[in-house]
């Protein structure tokens, strides 16, 4: 997938880092990658999500993509970014995902969401310790 950065400003080396993390991230549940998908959760992850009224955490993240992948089918996405500001090993990143998806029992459909994710680095290894999305237009 191609990288689309912002005409605004040259990215640094450690946005760049995190964006390319970013998209395997999707580019693994895409592929029904849910295991490695997953590795990129810390176990203390916190975050709300269109999908439950409720704060989730990890247990309730890895369950519910579990069970979403086997049902679903993406037929296109796109991941594209919108700021990144990095503090020492905390990456705060916020973006849009288009996707058309089709499901066992529905006709393809399609949506936008907008993101904020906090990432930590830890031993060299990105995790999502944070995350909010919605669907545009709610």
């Amino acid at each position: 997938m191609e990288t689309y950065i912002s005409l605004s400003k040259k990215w640094t080396a450690q946005q760049k880092e995190i964006w390319a993390v970013i998209e395997d991230h999707w580019q693994c549940l895409v592929e029904g990658k849910t295991e490695q998908f997953i590795q990129y959760i810390h176990p203390d992850f916190v975050g709300f999500g269109h999908e439950s009224p409720y704060p989730v955490d990890f247990g309730w993240l890895k369950d519910w993509v579990g069970f979403w992948s086997k049902s679903t089918k993406f037929l296109t996405h796109g991941v594209r970014p919108i700021h990144i500001v990095i503090h020492d090993n905390i990456a705060i990143v916020q973006y849009c995902l288009f996707t058309i998806v089709k499901h066992d029992v529905s006709a393809p459909t399609s949506s936008i969401r907008r993101y904020t994710m906090t990432w930590k680095k830890t031993n060299g290894k990105w995790q999502v310790i944070a995350s909010h999305n919605n669907l545009q237009g709610e």
